[in-house]
C-alpha cells in the first residue's frame, strides 16, 4: 500500500502561517480595544484568565467552541480572530 498524501494536510505543510500567534495577537488587541481585562474576559467565555493569557501569547490551541465564544464576547464574527493584520 502506497502513502498519499491527503491534499489538506499538504496544505497545511505549505502554509507557514502560525495562526496561534494571528489569533493570539487579534484577541489581544481586540480585548485592549474594548477595554476589557484579561480577567473580564476569561469570564465572559467561560475559561481561565491563564489559558486566555496562552492564546494570546500563542502558546495555547484554542478549540473551535472557545473561538466562537472569544469572538461574541468581543463583538466580532469567528473569522475576523483569524485574519491577519498587514
Amino acid at each position: 500500500m502506497g502513502s498519499f498524501n491527503w491534499p489538506h494536510t499538504r496544505c497545511v505543510e505549505q502554509n507557514d502561517i502560525n495562526f496561534k500567534n494571528v489569533v493570539g495577537k487579534k484577541v489581544r488587541a481586540l480585548r485592549r480595544g474594548a477595554g476589557l481585562s484579561q480577567e473580564t474576559l476569561a469570564e465572559r467565555c467561560g475559561i481561565f484568565r491563564t489559558y486566555l493569557s496562552r492564546i494570546e501569547s500563542g502558546e495555547a490551541n484554542p478549540t473551535l467552541v472557545v473561538l466562537v465564544s472569544l469572538a461574541t464576547a468581543l463583538n466580532v464574527d469567528p473569522h475576523v480572530l483569524l485574519l491577519q493584520d498587514g
